[in-house]
């Protein structure tokens, strides 16, 4: 069953006020960015169009960042990698690495994300097979991961994270849901939000789970093979089952 260990006392209920606060401002901040609620300043003025396709690129790795939007990476039945969005982003490709992001713009003495104009965004990029490594960071709105990779990685993500291919994940400062399909191994650390893991069916989970603000339950108790989870500081329910 692994190692569990929650916070408990007044510091538990100190931590959980001081961090459901701060949930409140995050969500509020990207509903007004999504154009759900209104906030003078913060909610965008333009309405993102059409999804276009930007082009197609052979690469072994994907780099998704700094997106105001929707992030949804799936397998898809094309030849090369397909990068779609009704954004401004920019596309690189270097050394078998292909980057989607969204640009800056000088704003006085700063730089402002593009993307911040626009409420209603989504990047969406399919992917021929599986890659060697995946890479999401600093993503304001929910990521989707529905394509194969020897590697996922997410991070600085204010959205829920799903993951319905089966895959290993490290993922970290996630204020949202998480919702993982895990094949062999997955880490998880400074989540706000309830965090659900399935692992193969018949097979067992074994569970670290360290700093928890929040109700621990594992099932997965299969004899075919042991998945290896950590989770650490979350305020929220951890919830670890086999799939049907």
């Amino acid at each position: 069953m692994g190692c569990m260990r929650r916070k408990g006392g007044l510091v538990s209920v100190v931590l959980g006020v001081g961090i459901a606060v701060l949930l409140i401002g995050a969500v509020l901040t990207i509903l007004a960015i999504r154009g759900d609620i209104s906030i003078h300043g913060i909610t965008p003025k333009k309405v993102a169009g059409k999804v276009v396709e930007i082009g197609e690129f052979n690469a072994s790795v994907l780099e998704v960042k700094a997106v105001v939007g929707n992030v949804s990476v799936v397998g898809a039945n094309v030849s090369g990698i397909v990068v779609r969005s009704n954004l401004p982003i920019n596309v690189s490709l270097e050394k078998g690495v292909l980057t989607v992001y969204c640009p800056t713009k000088k704003v006085g003495i700063t730089h402002r994300n593009i993307c911040n104009d626009y409420r209603n965004g989504t990047v969406i990029v399919e992917v021929p097979g599986r890659l060697l490594g995946l890479n999401v960071r600093d993503v304001v709105g929910d990521v989707l991961v529905a394509s194969n990779s020897t590697q996922v990685d997410v991070t600085d993500v204010v959205g829920d994270v799903t993951g319905t291919s089966w895959n290993d994940y490290d993922l970290s400062d996630i204020v949202g849901d998480v919702h993982l399909n895990v094949v062999e191994r997955a880490t998880i650390s400074d989540v706000v939000g309830d965090v659900t893991i399935t692992v193969p069916q018949d097979f067992g989970a074994a569970l670290t789970a360290e700093d928890i603000v929040g109700d621990v339950t594992n099932t997965a108790t299969g004899k075919n093979g042991t998945v290896v989870i950590t989770v650490k500081d979350v305020v929220g329910d951890i919830t670890v089952g086999m799939s049907f």
